[in-house]
């Protein structure tokens, strides 16, 4: 029996409980701590490339070391949170990647970086099958679009506060600093989560968890499920190289200091999360009003959003920081708002049954393709320059929105799935 489910109190009329709200917040406060841990790296690039003599092959390497096994592991941790439930996992996997973090703090070499880097990866893989459970456990159906895009913006605060927080304590200390701070709050948070997380509410939509979790293989006969898989490991390397690469190329191409990186990369994050707010709340609205499914509806706003894409393609030609930081914060938001609704995508497809797997093998898949990318980006930088890289990423999302568009007919035409809604309202043409 998972531990998230024992003894749960009825929740009359679906009224959300107040210890929900707050497992929300917590959650969110989870997540900021990871993506400081995660991000720290970004803001330091250009610090650690001196340190370390590394070229940006060798930070590709390091960024790299996070991602193999972030992605590796989270079909591992999606496993492990479907069988032991979200109370325990959540809880090891923060004070692992915390403890990794503080290691960080204390590397001599850049391949002792890059171990620790990994122990990160693996344990962060588990942070979005967990939360996403915990979150499906504590609210509604009719919520999760409105939950999910408060949550996203939430943990917004973590880009926003990374890089001035990085920036002011390594400025302030020293980058070692930058590391250990992070890690020990989330040792801290590992612990109350651990306590936590107990007795979620019952909803009337709530669908029965079976005694046997479905294998891998019925996963994978889901045939949208394949349609979101393929999506993702082409849309995903936007968001890694903004995540990544973003500050090192506004210092080496612009010419910005850290200091000057503290001052401005807050922003596109910022805008990010209020955004997302009132596209969860325009979601649920399609939802109640226009008649769509809940996975109709998030598909159609991935497609919207995917239209201002090509507007990559212009940064590497533009040397005016505002115009720079608006196309950058344009393709941040497109980007972000892609993980997030597909993340919910899924929870409307596998609710209670097998969903901790589905949502592991499709980050994973996004990070395999983030991964491959890095893998040549660290090179092409260090020979022919920042123009292709950007030419590629601007193709991305309009690719991948249209192997969904495939994706759906063809669950529509086949009429079946894990998710039946999917086939209830066609998309726009």
């Amino acid at each position: 029996m998972n531990d998230a489910t024992a003894a749960p109190p009825a929740a009359p009329a679906d009224r959300i409980p107040a210890k929900a709200w707050a497992i929300l917040v917590l959650l969110s406060l989870e997540s900021i701590i990871a993506i400081i841990d995660r991000q720290n790296i970004s803001a330091l690039k250009t610090t650690l490339k001196s340190v370390f003599s590394m070229t940006d092959t060798d930070y590709s390497y390091v960024v790299n070391a996070f991602l193999i096994p972030y992605a590796i592991f989270y079909l591992i941790c999606g496993h492990l949170v479907d069988k032991y439930g979200s109370r325990r996992t959540l809880s090891v996997f923060v004070i692992i990647w915390s403890s990794a973090t503080i290691a960080c703090g204390f590397a001599k070499s850049l391949p002792e970086l890059i171990a620790y880097r990994a122990i990160i990866g693996a344990a962060e893989a588990g942070l979005l099958p967990a939360s996403l459970f915990a979150l499906v456990r504590w609210f509604p159906k009719a919520k999760m679009g409105t939950v999910g895009s408060l949550r996203s913006a939430l943990q917004s605060v973590g880009p926003i506060v990374c890089m001035p927080v990085v920036v002011y304590i390594t400025l302030t200390y020293s980058w070692h600093y930058a590391f250990l701070v992070p890690g020990v709050i989330g040792l801290a948070f590992g612990v109350i989560w651990f306590l936590a997380d107990t007795n979620p509410p019952t909803y009337r939509d709530a669908q029965a968890v079976p005694e046997t979790k479905p294998k891998l293989t019925a996963i994978f006969r889901n045939k949208m499920l394949w349609g979101i898989l393929l999506a993702r490991l082409i849309s995903d390397p936007l968001w890694f190289f903004i995540s990544y690469w973003q500050a090192g190329y506004l210092q080496e191409e612009l010419g910005l200091s850290l200091a000057d990186l503290g001052r401005l990369l807050w922003i596109p994050p910022l805008v990010a999360s209020l955004a997302m707010i009132v596209v969860g709340l325009f979601s649920d609205r399609l939802v109640a009003r226009a008649g769509l499914s809940g996975a109709a509806s998030r598909i159609r706003i991935m497609q919207g959003a995917a239209l201002l894409a090509p507007l990559v393609v212009v940064i590497p030609f533009v040397r005016d920081l505002t115009t720079v930081m608006v196309l950058l914060t344009t393709a941040y938001f497109m980007s972000y708002l892609w993980l997030v609704l597909a993340n919910i995508l899924v929870t409307d497809m596998f609710r209670g049954q097998g969903m901790g797997a589905a949502v592991g093998v499709v980050n994973m898949c996004g990070t395999v393709g983030a991964s491959i990318f890095t893998n040549y980006v660290g090179g092409a930088l260090d020979t022919v320059g920042y123009v292709p890289v950007f030419i590629v990423l601007a193709c991305l999302h309009p690719i991948a929105a249209v192997i969904l568009q495939i994706a759906y007919r063809r669950t529509h035409l086949a009429g079946r799935g894990a998710d039946l809604s999917l086939a209830a309202a066609p998309l726009a043409r």
